[in-house]
């Protein structure tokens, strides 16, 4: 009961967080009034609709203690990393924080005048819930709790979904353990980004699948096509397999395919006003250079894909085995007539290499958990196989392969993908449950295993680590925001440009992103010393150009981001009295 209450109220809160940002958005209203009245008016009707009497299951079962104390543990040192880092990732840094940032200037969600398109045309909702936070805080101190929050969430969800497979409270325990130790989901939970938060939509449309509620399916559902694109590839394949056994009326899957569309309409609108496409364009820059889908399909570039995304979550910190992983890959690709880095499937400028053992969120491995899941797959084979047993979870353990067939089939393989496959494993965990059969001591043991190995991510995170010389309670959080931004190696660029603005009487910044998109640090360190002050984009020449800017004044500045020796976009600018070379950022002042 309580676990039910929970997800309905968690997706309840979704659709009231979609429908309060849209809303006001319209009116160019999103400020901290309206939205502390509309979440209080939210409160006080959730307060009255909420169960009076919720039932609580207490319990002596070592195992089931054991995995709730370790889950409680890792919310407890994740919350505390989420606390003392500000959004840091490097794509938080491009698109994340960017585009909250000109959401709240122009208190509303419209698209403006970008040189990057996924500030604008991406899945937006894990981002409206950092607008939300940004607006009624007044900066970025919350922003990182909007993934831990889906973590924790996910840790109920995958519980309830083995509970609805037949797990007993044991096997729902170590499905949420499970969940809660993957190295890759510890990571992402103090980050600004949001596989989480899909994955938390995805588990939850699972859910009342298969309690086949096709009302809160497809609010769900919804939520997480809002959130990120994969659930187009992730969310056909599973919800299918429940419903070939859990059958619901041609009438409710359509109720459930309306809610979906409902949440996703201002969104597809906006695309297609801008690309001509509900889904926006195909790139990042709108060329199709760096173009996300495979440039051909077939099984070539599936198998492809398959084994090099595969191998991404076997690295160990042994470069031997690594090495073995990598020219098995490599012999595969031979013996098949492939091409190991074929331009076609493979992203720009990129080549594939032997995986790594690396705790950050964006290409960390699971190495364990597929380990676990590769057995689990196994028995349930031989189950339906042999037995005629377990029928529908083997069913959904092939969704989940097919889930991640699909991606390959249709993504180009990049090094940085393994992060997207988190809300596959939060998918999986419920298949985990199954372990209550095993002896108590070997459910023990794997729960201790499953423990330490969180450890290096708990405490090493590369990005956001507690403890070390740079870790998040020792680095002045000015300096963080860099912590992913070392390849670029700029970041007394950065601080340059915000002492000339600075002592500037400026308070409206242009910016120019063409060559260098990582904008968020500049805007956060100025509005530390200039709450006051806004931002807009300069320079634009593209589909985006025709939107109004965040704010209605013009620029008395400009910061050209890795503009320096670029006499084109440099020339755009004279107009302005006199420049400042600030690092590798050129920065124009009247």
């Amino acid at each position: 009961m309580l676990r039910d209450s929970f997800l309905r109220a968690i997706v309840l809160l979704g659709v009231a967080l979609v429908v309060v940002t849209e809303s006001l958005g319209v009116f160019r209203a999103i400020n901290r009034p309206a939205l502390l009245i509309c979440w209080i008016a939210i409160l006080i009707i959730a307060a009255f609709w909420f169960p009076q009497k919720l039932t609580f299951v207490t319990t002596r079962d070592p195992v089931v203690l054991l995995c709730l104390a370790a889950c409680a543990a890792v919310l407890i040192l994740t919350a505390i990393t989420a606390f003392f880092s500000p959004p840091n990732s490097a794509d938080a840094m491009a698109y994340h924080m960017p585009r909250v940032v000109y959401w709240a200037e122009q208190a509303s969600v419209r698209f403006f005048p970008t040189q990057y398109f996924n500030q604008i045309m991406l899945q937006p909702l894990a981002e409206y819930a950092m607008l939300q936070t940004y607006v009624v805080s007044g900066g970025d101190h919350w922003i990182n709790f909007v993934q831990w929050s889906a973590s924790l969430a996910c840790m109920v969800g995958v519980s309830a979904v083995a509970a609805a497979f037949g797990a007993p409270p044991r096997g729902q325990a170590l499905a949420a353990l499970f969940c809660a130790t993957l190295p890759a989901g510890i990571l992402a939970s103090s980050s600004a980004k949001n596989d989480y938060v899909m994955a938390l939509w995805l588990i939850a449309a699972i859910y009342f699948a298969l309690r086949g509620d096709a009302l809160f399916m497809g609010a769900a559902l919804g939520l997480a096509l809002l959130t990120k694109a994969t659930a187009y590839l992730f969310a056909p394949w599973l919800l299918a397999a429940i419903l070939v056994f859990r059958r619901l009326p041609l009438r409710s899957l359509a109720i459930a395919a309306a809610c979906a569309l409902a949440l996703n309409t201002p969104q597809f609108i906006r695309n297609y006003n801008l690309s001509g496409s509900i889904m926006g364009f195909d790139s990042a820059q709108g060329d199709g250079f760096f173009r996300w889908r495979n440039d051909r399909l077939g099984w070539k570039p599936a198998v492809s894909n398959i084994l090099r995304n595969a191998s991404e979550q076997l690295g160990a910190r042994s470069e031997r085995w690594n090495n073995r992983v990598y020219n098995s890959v490599a012999w595969a690709h031979q013996i098949l007539g492939i091409n190991l880095n074929d331009p076609s499937t493979t992203w720009p400028w990129e080549h594939y290499a032997p995986p790594r053992n690396t705790n950050h969120e964006a290409d960390a491995q699971n190495r364990w958990q597929v380990a676990l899941l590769i057995v689990i797959f196994g028995v349930l084979a031989w189950r339906v196989l042999r037995r005629g047993r377990d029928s529908e979870r083997a069913l959904y353990a092939l969704a989940l392969v097919l889930g991640f067939a699909s991606f390959c089939a249709y993504l180009k393989w990049q090094p940085t993908m393994a992060r997207l496959f988190l809300p596959l494993f939060v998918c999986a965990a419920p298949l985990v449950g199954m372990l209550a059969e095993m002896n108590v001591c070997i459910q023990i043991a794997l729960c201790v295993f499953l423990i330490n190995n969180a450890r290096p991510a708990l405490f090493e995170n590369w990005v956001r680590p507690l403890r070390g010389p740079r870790s998040v309670l020792n680095l002045p959080r000015d300096r963080q925001y860099f912590a992913d931004m070392k390849p670029w190696n700029n970041e007394d660029s950065y601080f340059a440009a915000v002492d000339v603005l600075s002592q500037s009487n400026c308070r409206t910044i242009g910016i120019d992103i063409t060559h260098f998109q990582l904008e968020y640090p500049l805007q956060a360190l100025l509005r530390e010393k200039i709450p006051s002050v806004n931002f807009m984009h300069t320079g634009v020449e593209n589909a985006s150009s025709r939107y109004a800017p965040p704010v209605p004044q013009q620029p008395c500045a400009v910061v050209c981001m890795d503009c320096a020796g670029d006499a084109t976009r440099l020339g755009m600018y004279g107009k302005f009295s006199r420049s400042v070379v600030a690092g590798r950022f050129v920065l124009f002042l009247d």
